[in-house]
């Protein structure tokens, strides 16, 4: 802060300490409790500034995100899934027989939709690829958000138009929307929530080829004896693997690979002396192994100008714009330096934070229409030698776990605060080194955003002073 700005914030805090004095009852404690407490709000937006980290390991939450759309305040955003497939169809299902054979029928993929980003409204068209994998995705590495691997064939796809208000329709409303009685019981989930799906066309030829592989591993008794046969291992050798990608549209999809909806179908007869019968087996979606490279990322950067100064990772960088961005899948963060508030509080000698609320407004104009906005916002703690280092703390980790929360539920036509006094209090006295507060968002699974304008980023302190 310069100094003339530094002089206006002392005078306005010199304002509002001069109407506490005055109006004591006005600060909402108990008369009894009112004597000696002053009261000041101090705006923060000089203190607002964004974190760009690059490095945050995927969740296995089993979230495939897939799709590019482009955000009026962000810029383009883009997703591709990566996913291990695993079977539980196992030699059991395939018993040896000279008598017996297995011939592949037909394959197809479901996908649970769970959310949908950028273009929702309006009935879009949206168009999606299924490609084989070329490398496994390995259950050791720590994929982020810049993650990828090589891409094969594409070997399915789909093409449909979304329906936003399929989302979230639930059987408890039916008494109110006759449209919902209609829809069969076993479409919605056992929480009441439709199941909403996306099928998938894929390519016959390819899936009746990986039948045919897996199948002749199972079979082979003699080169894959039942005690050293790992029909995990052998699968993920013949099907590395599949990425989802965006062939047309401009929306993004978030969908459930750990749904009982979400799986590929493979049906195969198994014809005997006395018959023909038809099979399934299923091909699942591994969420431990599994990933979404999410631009912008460290290999491909923000396509806004205003985000031009966020040239490092991990280091606070202030935006020339208005408002304060969060992104969760770009592990975009607002990052609040309380190190320029230590120093204004050094102005007013022997004070003691009786309480401390720190405010976080959004603007509800600013919300992407169609989308939800983030329902959840999570705090961390760090400085700048902790951000050097590349290094954010947890607020159990530093301490302060019951004063500073982890997270809060997030209204973006309320208001949202937290209450921070021994933070405050702790940062003042130098007991802590940890002065700047990182708000993300929910998940890195997920393509929440969030904008709230710097002016309505504020704190609300009430404070003693001692003798």
């Amino acid at each position: 802060m310069n100094l003339w700005a530094r002089k206006i914030g002392l005078l306005s805090l010199a304002a509002l300490l001069l109407f506490s004095c005055e109006e004591e009852n006005s600060i909402g404690l108990p008369p009894e409790d009112n004597l000696g407490i002053f009261f000041a709000e101090i705006p923060m937006r000089d203190y607002v500034k964004q974190v760009w980290v690059d490095d945050l390991p995927y969740d296995a939450s089993g979230l495939l995100l897939v799709g590019e759309y482009e955000d009026p305040q962000l810029g383009e955003i883009k997703s591709i899934a990566f996913s291990d497939l695993s079977t539980t169809s196992l030699r059991a299902s395939f018993p040896v027989s000279d008598t017996i054979d297995y011939n592949f029928v037909s394959a197809d993929m479901t996908l649970r939709i769970q959310e949908a980003y950028g273009s929702t409204t309006n009935l879009p068209s949206v168009g999606y690829g299924v490609y084989q994998l070329l490398d496994t995705v390995d259950v050791n590495a720590e994929y982020t958000n810049s993650s990828a691997l090589a891409i094969g064939n594409k070997i399915g796809e789909t093409q449909f138009t979304f329906y936003l208000d399929s989302l979230g329709i639930n059987l408890a409303d039916s008494s109110d929307n006759q449209s919902i009685t209609n829809i069969p019981d076993s479409l919605f989930d056992a929480s009441g929530i439709y199941l909403y799906t996306a099928s998938f066309d894929l390519d016959q030829p390819f899936w009746e080829d990986i039948f045919n592989q897996y199948r002749d591993v199972l079979l082979d008794t003699l080169s894959f004896p039942d005690s050293t046969l790992n029909a995990s291992q052998e699968f993920d050798k013949i099907m590395k693997g599949i990425a989802l990608q965006q062939e047309s549209g401009n929306t993004a999809l978030q969908f459930s690979g750990q749904d009982v909806r979400s799986f590929i179908s493979v049906k195969y007869n198994r014809v005997t002396p006395s018959g023909t019968s038809e099979i399934e087996m299923f091909i699942l979606f591994n969420s431990n192994k599994a990933f979404n490279e999410i631009r912008p990322n460290a290999n491909s950067g923000w396509s806004l100008e205003k985000f031009n100064p966020l040239t490092d990772f991990y280091t606070p960088a202030e935006l020339e714009d208005e408002n304060a961005y969060i992104q969760s899948g770009a592990n975009l963060f607002i990052a609040l330096d309380f190190e320029p508030f230590k120093s204004f509080v050094d102005t007013l000698e022997n004070t003691v934070f009786q309480g401390a609320e720190l405010y976080l407004n959004s603007d509800s104009t600013l919300v992407l229409e169609g989308n939800d906005p983030i329902s959840v916002l999570q705090f961390l703690l760090s400085s700048e030698e902790r951000l050097n280092d590349n290094e954010l703390v947890g607020i159990q980790d530093a301490n302060f776990l019951g004063e500073v929360p982890i997270a809060i539920n997030y209204d973006e036509a309320d208001s949202n605060f937290i209450r921070i006094p021994t933070y405050l209090n702790q940062l003042t006295l130098d007991r802590t080194s940890l002065d700047k507060i990182i708000i993300r968002g929910p998940s890195v699974s997920r393509l929440d955003r969030i904008v709230i304008p710097k002016d309505s980023i504020f704190l609300r302190l009430y404070y003693s002073k001692t003798d």
